[in-house]
């Protein structure tokens, strides 16, 4: 079929722009296929960054890009019709559209750049490729952004479906999959006087949350290697020259629901002041793929000036209002800190407060560190219970500002040298230096310090000093700081007891002589994890003691219900010998890392037990547990002069079945191995496996 003379005119220019900005960039692959990509200008590497993602992800960022239009109910059917029309009601798009026109024209060029390398892949691939791996805009890609970064992490959507029963975090840890170890340790603890920075998120191995391992080089302008979220140009994660950064999700609070009582003479207005305000009413639509073809879905919305009007109840409406929704520009403060060269210029980026949360910590090569509990939260005015509903018709609940970055809490340079998160309230970045957090306001954060904190501060305290080897090391400890804290209690308890006619003896003996961790080739953890499965649904209280902020590094501890402990200690000795025969199964023989033809044992556990070496799983018809979430990217980098890196990932950089780099960082990942993050010129030639133009 004769494509049109219109579309012909259209394609044009634009394939002339691509083959120009191909021949500004080379892709250099490594012998583990991470695309180390040299450019003339920021915008061709731009290029090549949106080329090679497309190469080892294409069906995910097509998928991604159709989410951030609105489209993929579309051409997959009625389960995604809801997320397309929230997208839409959240503006998702249209405020990137609007806010692409007022970013900075160099920005703009980023953008459009990864957008015309991922274009180019998939016309050099159009055959191939389904019909709905459509071409994309430097719009689509900052929408992708906006709808990953704002809808899947920094908004709490979640309590409007439970008006008045808010929680303080935004992006649920409960699956104890999604969260992030990071540490950095300065010169006065490290070996070598260097800062050394250990970088660990923890997301699904899958769709919007697989990062991409890259390196990226404007001579004389960046040179940065990290990771980013599939679809995102630039570096979010990683190292240059001189410095890094990590982050990982801050129980954070930015959004809040007002209550609006209705004009009872018109239902689409609102009584504020003593006035009545109009809502903004907008139909949107979508096209949605059914068994008789395509129809379109319509849906009226309002806003009211606070936000988005998401429930109806009687005489009552209830409106949403985020620090974040209308926020574009977090792209481009990542970007502004991939180019920073000192703790200052690193710091000034962080001054435009564009991205919405994230703990930060960082290292450099002059030995300092720094943490930041960072994002967009609300100053609220006073008299207000921020947990629950707050009244929509004054202008005496409303907030209009966010908190200033220096009005958040951090930390440069604290006694013991060291910075470190794991996901706790940031109080306890530091336990030579304890945040006092009655500086700040009430409704920031939650207060807690997890296992998993507990366990990283327990081995950060162990040494005087640290090398890069021992952060190496500690990274895949498999310990599980749960079972130190209670397992002493089940032991005594069951030593020699029958609980529901089951004899307890045996299972005493092989916890006593587990060694606490969820280690490949332990034979107690499976007991472990099925006893406290089963206790922590029945006890109360679930310890003897609970965490205290006095004692934040060694509480909670102890059995608290030994009633409940006998009982469910019995259950899972029932269970473990009807499914495997006996109570010493090893972890890595149920556990496992499969991905293309690799099945392979692999430890670690979740959050819940306190693990650092964080692995998430699910259970297979075949009865075996397979990861599928956790341990994501991981890195580990001293600032010598040249960095010294090491990385891995745990579903290595492709998910081309044909590729071989499919999985061959995951066979290093479940052996708790690493491999080196190539950076200098030299290394890259030595470890090159082919170099392309796109």
């Amino acid at each position: 079929m004769r494509k049109p003379l219109r579309l012909i005119l259209f394609l044009l220019p634009c394939a002339l722009a691509a083959a120009d900005l191909s021949s500004q960039v080379t892709i250099r692959r490594d012998t583990y296929g991470v695309p180390h990509i040299l450019g003339e200008t920021e915008e061709a590497v731009a290029f090549g960054q949106g080329y090679a993602t497309a190469e080892d992800h294409i069906r995910e960022l097509a998928r991604l890009y159709l989410k951030a239009r609105s489209e993929e109910a579309a051409w997959f059917g009625e389960k995604f019709a809801d997320a397309d029309l929230a997208a839409k009601e959240l503006r998702m798009y249209e405020i990137a559209e609007s806010g692409f026109a007022h970013l900075a024209p160099w920005m703009q060029m980023i953008l459009n750049g990864y957008a015309d390398g991922y274009n180019r892949y998939v016309q050099k691939h159009r055959a191939e490729l389904a019909e709905w791996v459509k071409p994309i805009t430097g719009v689509d890609v900052l929408a992708h952004a906006r709808r990953v970064v704002i809808m899947e992490f920094s908004m709490n959507l979640r309590q409007m479906n439970n008006i008045g029963a808010k929680t303080a975090s935004s992006l649920p840890l409960d699956d104890g999959v999604r969260g992030s170890n990071m540490w950095a340790i300065g010169k006065g603890r490290s070996t070598s006087g260097k800062g050394i920075l250990l970088g660990n998120p923890h997301l699904a191995w899958s769709g919007s949350q697989l990062f991409h391992e890259i390196h990226l080089t404007v001579p004389g302008k960046m040179n940065i290697s990290g990771t980013t979220l599939i679809g995102i140009p630039g570096v979010a994660i990683g190292f240059n020259e001189n410095l890094g950064w990590s982050h990982t999700v801050n129980q954070h609070d930015s959004d809040d629901v007002y209550e609006l009582t209705l004009d009872p003479s018109d239902q689409h207005h609102y009584i504020y002041e003593g006035h009545s305000l109009p809502m903004q009413k907008r139909e949107i639509s979508i096209q949605v793929k059914t068994a008789s073809g395509t129809a379109t879905r319509k849906k009226d919305v309002y806003w009211s000036h606070y936000g988005p009007v998401l429930k109806w109840d009687r005489d009552k409406a209830y409106a949403f209002k985020s620090t974040n929704l209308n926020e574009y520009r977090f792209v481009e403060e990542w970007t502004l800190m991939d180019k920073a060269r000192n703790l200052p210029e690193f710091r000034h980026a962080l001054d435009m407060q564009a991205i919405p949360m994230f703990n930060i910590c960082y290292a450099d090569k002059e030995g300092n560190i720094f943490y930041i509990f960072n994002g967009r939260f609300p100053e609220r005015p006073a008299g207000y219970d921020w947990a629950g509903v707050i009244p929509g018709n004054t202008e005496a609940s409303e907030w209009n500002h966010i908190l200033p970055e220096s009005r958040l809490p951090q930390l440069i340079n604290p006694p013991g040298s060291y910075v470190q998160n794991s996901n706790s309230a940031p109080w306890y970045t530091n336990l030579h230096a304890i945040i006092d957090r009655h500086q700040f306001p009430d409704d920031l954060t939650q207060n807690f310090n997890g296992f998993r904190t507990q366990l990283g501060l327990e081995m950060l305290e162990s040494r005087k000093t640290i090398s890069l080897d021992d952060v190496l090391h500690f990274k895949f400890n498999t310990k599980l700081m749960l079972a130190d804290r209670v397992k002493r209690d089940v032991v005594r308890l069951a030593r020699g007891r029958t609980s529901d006619g089951v004899s307890l003896d045996e299972a005493a003996k092989v916890l006593e002589s587990w060694d606490n961790t969820a280690a490949r080739e332990s034979k107690g953890a499976m007991l472990f994890v099925t006893f406290w499965t089963k206790y922590r649904e029945k006890a109360k209280p679930l310890y003897a003691v609970e965490w205290n902020e006095v004692h934040p590094a060694s509480t909670p501890y102890g059995l608290g219900d030994e009633e409940a402990a006998l009982h469910s200690l019995a259950a899972a000795v029932t269970e473990m010998k009807r499914k495997y025969g006996g109570l010493e199964i090893a972890w890595g023989e149920i556990h496992r890392l499969r991905r293309g033809s690799l099945d392979v044992p692999i430890g670690g556990l979740t959050d819940d037990f306190g693990a650092f070496r964080v692995v998430g799983y699910h259970a297979e018809p075949d009865g075996k547990y397979v990861a599928v979430g956790g341990d994501s990217y991981v890195l580990a980098v001293e600032f010598t002069s040249p960095p010294t890196a090491y990385s891995v990932v745990a579903y290595s950089e492709s998910d081309d079945p044909k590729s071989p780099h499919l999985n061959d960082q995951s066979a290093l990942f479940a052996q708790e191995k690493w491999k080196p993050a190539w950076f200098t010129e030299e290394d890259i030639a030595r470890h090159l496996e082919r170099s392309y133009h796109p």
